[in-house]
């Protein structure tokens, strides 16, 4: 039987595109440049090669902001350290809490039958902010984020290390999230259920459920 759900936070819980655009924006003009898209898609292209590696092992989280900084700046021609546009945009991020289609009714119900917690690969500080300024921090029971576990999604010491802190056994957890690298493999690693938020299909049938909008997690849990 269930009894704890694991929920990833971006592209599950808060639009990480929308917020991002949004940060990146900001960004942009505290370099006091004049946005442009193209600046945006340059941005968004980089950052999907870098978190697909991420979720490959090929990089941690940590050289992946340091890269995608590094990158930005040249392609900037700014001139400047390379952790400050990581810096700035973070910050900047902290501020943005767009939230995905029916996530808030989702947590509502959930809360009220199962414990819940929150497992992202991320900074610990930036998402438990967001969380905050989406008005859904009081919804879970506990926030665990990889640079404060000292793991990232998909190590299954990632997941091992918030069940042995949640105290329940594996066969009652269950991960929700949106990546199938680094959500749903991560869960197969660490055995445990796995329901697969996406509207893109796949051979690998790794996980356990799939849906397409967040409400069909409702007929599931």
């Amino acid at each position: 039987m269930i009894k704890a759900i694991l929920i990833d936070i971006d592209d599950t819980i808060l639009d990480f595109k929308k917020s991002s655009k949004k940060a990146f924006i900001n960004t942009i003009k505290d370099f006091n440049l004049t946005y442009k898209d193209e600046y945006f898609s340059y941005f968004e292209q980089i950052n999907s090669d870098l978190w697909r590696d991420q979720k490959l092992g090929k990089i941690s989280i940590k050289n992946l902001f340091k890269k995608r900084s590094a990158m930005m700046i040249e392609y900037l021609g700014l001139g400047e350290d390379n952790n400050f546009f990581t810096e700035t945009f973070s910050e900047n991020l902290s501020h943005q809490a767009i939230l995905v289609d029916g996530i808030e009714d989702l947590l509502s119900y959930l809360n009220n039958k199962y414990k819940l917690y929150a497992a992202s690969n991320s900074v610990y500080k930036r998402q438990v902010s967001r969380l905050i300024k989406a008005n859904l921090y009081n919804f879970f029971d506990g926030i665990f984020v990889s640079d404060t576990l000292g793991y990232e999604k998909p190590d299954r010491k990632f997941f091992e290390k918030i069940i042995d802190q949640i105290d329940f056994n594996k066969n009652e957890v269950i991960m929700i999230g949106d990546s199938l690298k680094s959500d749903i493999v991560g869960a197969k690693n660490a055995q445990i259920k796995s329901i697969w938020f996406s509207e893109k299909d796949t051979e690998n049938k790794i996980y356990n459920y799939k849906v397409k909008n967040l409400s069909e997690i409702k007929k599931i849990l």
